[in-house]
């Protein structure tokens, strides 16, 4: 079962995520639906949820202080690790970015 706010963002075409910015009485809805779980994301100070997908896709819910919007990844980074990388590489890049440079860190400071 998908809301009206879900489906006018699956519609979209192949070259866009379909972003759309909802109201916070649609994001409370979806939220209490069940199917959304907490996640992560940019930007760091928003809340996120995701609503996975069986195609190995997710709907993203990003709730701002000033906006509310929900996009569709091709990748779910909660299905397994391959579709978490696939998402950091196509998808997050900037997180993928952040990532790196912790590993990096650990790894030198495992090096001491």
């Amino acid at each position: 079962m998908h809301f009206a706010v879900e489906r006018r963002v699956l519609e979209h075409d192949l070259r866009s995520n379909g972003e759309q910015l909802i109201t916070r009485k649609e994001a409370r809805l979806l939220i209490a639906s069940g199917y959304y779980r907490e996640s992560t994301g940019s930007p760091h100070a928003a809340t996120h949820f995701r609503r996975s997908l069986g195609d190995g896709s997710c709907l993203h819910l990003v709730l701002e202080k000033r906006r509310t919007r929900l996009h569709h990844d091709a990748f779910d980074p909660h299905a397994n690790p391959m579709s978490l990388g696939m998402h950091l590489m196509n998808e997050a890049r900037s997180e993928a970015v952040s990532y790196g440079a912790l590993a990096w860190s650990v790894i030198k400071l495992l090096a001491r």
